[in-house]
């Protein structure tokens, strides 16, 4: 969903006589005209980028944006909406009673900075009155205090020019459900049940995109009068592609009928139930990277934000994406966004539907309507594979390739067309230290490449995020001059943010120094930096490393614990590991159990060199007790050490 705030008419604050004056004050307040943001003194840091990244352009085909429809009945639909929750409540005997309604009535003006203090406004203003009346009329109408068992829930924000909130059944640090003081032990066993469920399957009822009062987000949403066909941005690759089927969720179809009633839409007859999604590859004889780059200034365009916003909701599986106004209307939205959750858990979830928050297995049936027509084009998945004996050798073929062509397969993103990314550093995988790597020349100026040039990499579900980015195990294929193709499973890190991606260079330019030394041990492989102009995004390709000592402790005791376990031979291989490390001039400075690794054959890594240094030689026995601490369950958590 996406919310603004506009300007309306003044709210006037009056004393409550009964229940219809005290409705009255609640449903016919606005937002005060006398707030404002003074764009000739807004922050110098207000960059307005693209809101759509790298995962926007990589959702499965079928599940984009399509069209979007102006339906000028919406509001009168969410005030409706309320309405009849009103009368409901009324209806069964309930009262109102302003008990305990501790909610600031009246609306202030305000100058606002940034977006962060247009979503506070917004939630303090209209957020909290609405989350409580949509709880009591849902949820529990019985009870005369207004607690609320739904939230707000603020994430990451996109500099000045974007705040994301979420909406989500009330939660204890912990994940679980928490409740109000008034609530807890008040609510019938079956409540607590549809709450938990809703929690665990919904746990984004709705998403907020939100923006600050500036001319160029007012313009875009002001201008919105009429419904439009929506070209969905894919990378603009040449000469790769996939197209992706999939069916409806079952839960998805109550809202889309009533969409339909509402709007002249014709009602589409639903696809087939598969429990299966299914795709088609086709590879020309030449891939050509897109000549894409962001523009250094960017004007705001309302597809990128419906794009951006539309991936989220789809990631979360979310229902509403809405503009508003007034706070009637969103005590109305709330209303329809529990009714809606609602509906959808009691559809549930059957065997035949597709699951937005799980991976599926591929068919290699072809698909219906998707046949590709008789050419030297190919599947990938019809060439000859290289015997398993051979695959160490993978490395000396993705130390030469320029080119990186990267899809998402996970979840619902199913790429149909990958990204580009060029080679801007070399494989630190070396057969003697002072081996070179030949890939500079012409990789920026030239234009096409052919499938021995390029590797293909499908990353599969994120392993973890952090301070430099986002961990993916990647499925990576080289197809050789004889036709046969070599598989691995790597391991690709993403850097988004200039501060990401100046630290994920720093971490490769360690690596590549310790790749010149001959005796280095416990140090992961590493295939090369690579970087797509069209989404700003920078790849770091490295070997699969196995599981953290985290990971490993964690599935052994079944919960997350601050010690882990390891064997003498363990704790002796790290350690050789370290002291290797040491004699490159290299000091870790980030040791712990998440950047310790091993793999199935049971070798040992030290992983993650984002906070790496050259290093005094009195700071490697710190290092070295630091290991010792974390192998031998001692884990003291420092700052710095």
């Amino acid at each position: 969903m996406i919310a603004f705030a506009t300007l309306q008419c003044r709210f006037v604050q009056r004393p409550l006589r009964g229940v219809q004056s005290f409705l009255n004050q609640v449903f016919n307040a606005n937002y005060n005209p006398g707030m404002f943001q003074d764009e000739a003194e807004r922050p110098q840091d207000l960059k307005v980028v693209a809101p759509f990244q790298f995962y926007d352009r990589h959702l499965a085909s079928d599940l984009t944006l399509q069209r979007v429809v102006y339906l000028s009945g919406i509001p009168q639909t969410l005030s409706a909406s309320c309405d009849i929750a009103v009368n409901t409540f009324l209806g069964k005997g309930n009262k109102f009673s302003t008990a305990k309604f501790f909610f600031n009535m009246e609306i202030p003006e305000i100058e606002f900075k940034d977006a962060s203090t247009v979503r506070q406004y917004y939630l303090t203003h209209v957020g909290d009155i609405a989350q409580a009346f949509a709880s009591k009329l849902c949820v529990h109408p019985h009870i005369k205090i207004w607690p609320s068992i739904i939230e707000f829930v603020d994430h990451e924000d996109s500099g000045s020019f974007m705040a994301e909130s979420s909406l989500s059944i009330t939660k204890d640090p912990g994940g679980g459900i928490s409740l109000d003081n008034g609530l807890d032990g008040n609510l019938s066993r079956s409540t607590m049940e549809t709450l938990n469920t809703l929690l665990e399957r919904h746990p984004r009822l709705a998403i907020w995109h939100i923006f600050p009062m500036v001319s160029p987000f007012t313009k875009v949403f002001q201008n919105i009068t009429t419904g439009v066909e929506f070209k969905w941005e894919t990378s603009r690759t040449i000469g790769y592609r996939a197209l992706t089927r999939t069916n409806l969720p079952s839960d998805g179809q109550s809202l889309t009928n009533r969409l339909v009633r509402m709007s002249t839409l014709p009602k589409r007859s639903s696809s087939k139930t598969s429990s299966q999604r299914i795709s088609i590859t086709k590879v020309g004889k030449y891939v050509i990277p897109s000549s894409t780059i962001q523009r250094a200034r960017y004007r705001p365009d309302l597809k990128h934000f419906l794009q951006c916003a539309w991936t989220q909701a789809a990631i979360h599986d979310t229902t509403y994406m809405v503009l508003h106004c007034g706070r009637k209307l969103h005590i109305g939205l709330h209303i329809a966004i529990l009714q809606d959750a609602l509906e959808r858990m009691k559809a549930g979830e059957t065997p035949g539907e597709f699951p937005a928050s799980k991976s599926v297995k591929r068919s290699s049936d072809r698909v219906e309507g998707l046949e590709r027509p008789p050419s030297k084009r190919r599947r990938l998945s019809e060439a000859p594979s290289v015997p398993s004996e051979v695959h160490d050798s993978i490395a000396k073929h993705l130390a030469h390739r320029k080119l990186a062509l990267v899809s998402l397969d996970y979840g619902v993103f199913s790429s149909s067309v990958p990204s580009s990314f060029r080679r801007i550093g070399e494989s630190c995988k070396r057969y003697s230290p002072t081996e070179s790597t030949d890939w500079t020349k012409d990789v920026y100026t030239q234009k096409k490449f052919n499938d021995k040039e390029y590797i293909t990499l499908k990353l599969l579900a994120p392993l973890g995020h952090g301070a430099v980015g986002v961990v993916h195990p990647a499925q990576a294929e080289v197809v050789l001059s004889s036709g046969a193709i070599l598989r691995e499973s790597l391991a690709v890190k993403l850097a988004f943010s200039e501060e990401q991606q100046s630290k994920l260079k720093a971490e490769f330019e360690t690596y590549c120094r310790m790749s010149r030394s001959s005796d280095i041990e416990g140090v992961l492989d590493v295939h090369g930096l690579f970087y797509d102009a069209e989404s700003n995004t920078m790849a770091f390709l490295m070997a699969d490393g196995g599981k953290t000592l985290r990971q490993r402790e964690i599935e052994r005791t079944g919960k997350f614990a601050e010690q882990v376990t390891t064997t003498q031979e363990e704790r002796e291989a790290f350690t050789r590991a370290l002291e290797s490390i040491h004699q490159a001039d290299i000091r870790h400075c980030d040791i712990r159990a998440d950047n310790l690794t091993i793999d199935s054959d049971g070798k040992v890594y030290i992983i993650d060199f984002d906070c790496a240094e050259w290093h005094s030689p009195d700071s490697l026995s710190d290092e070295i007790s630091r290991l010792n601490e974390v192998l031998e369950g001692n884990y003291i958590r420092r700052l710095h050490y």
